[in-house]
């Protein structure tokens, strides 16, 4: 049997170990959850500067995908002859830091407080966008979005098990919650039990290193 103290091999029979005299009836720490998930094992919680990393990575994940959804909503809106309500929401949010009136494509002002242009810019790129991202593949084979792949980060429930995209849509969701906190709930993994974010502790979920 292998020694809980100091992990070499030692008779089985014996109280304690013949290498460096300890208990062997004393079992050995753990983690709090030990399992196969696919082909992750959880066993340690992903540390608050891993977490960070991968946040930051998803951010530039994120912008690179707006920027291909942004060329995509372009290139359908030329197809169908019509105006691209970014290129819209954009000028128009130019017009207004500039203090000037804000116009559409055809030259008419617009009155609206928030025109529509500006909301789908914001909703597509703050919101569907992110949400899609984080939802699906959190909730995908691979547990986790790109930049928590790139940091070996991988999502559970807190029996250590592939999250639901619902789970996952509101683990999303309530990263706007850590958001409004000033970011403090990102950093209070740091002083967790199980180093859960706020948005981790409300969704339920927990975040651990991936060892294949």
């Amino acid at each position: 049997m292998l020694c809980p103290k100091c992990g070499r091999e030692t008779e089985s029979d014996g109280r304690f170990c013949q290498w460096c005299g300890g208990d062997l009836r004393v079992a050995p720490p753990r983690a709090v959850l030990r399992k196969r998930v696919g082909e992750i094992t959880t066993a340690k919680y992903a540390s608050l500067p891993r977490r960070i990393g991968a946040g930051f990575l998803d951010i530039v994940f994120l912008l690179f995908l707006d920027i291909l959804v942004a060329g995509l909503v372009t290139i359908l809106s030329w197809i169908a002859q019509k105006p691209s309500p970014l290129s819209e929401a954009i000028v128009m949010l130019y017009q207004y830091y500039l203090h000037l009136p804000r116009t559409d494509a055809y030259g008419n002002v617009v009155r609206a407080l928030v025109p529509t242009q500006v909301i789908i810019f914001f909703g597509l790129f703050l919101l569907v966008v992110p949400w899609l991202y984080f939802a699906y593949l959190e909730s995908s084979s691979n547990q986790a979005t790109l930049g928590k792949m790139v940091m070996r980060i991988a999502v559970t429930d807190m029996r250590g098990n592939r999250i639901t995209f619902a789970r996952a849509s509101l683990r999303f969701l309530c990263i706007f919650l850590s958001v409004l906190t000033i970011f403090v709930g990102f950093l209070i993994p740091a002083f967790t039990r199980y180093k859960q974010g706020l948005h981790d502790i409300i969704a339920g979920t927990l975040m651990f290193l991936q060892e294949y």
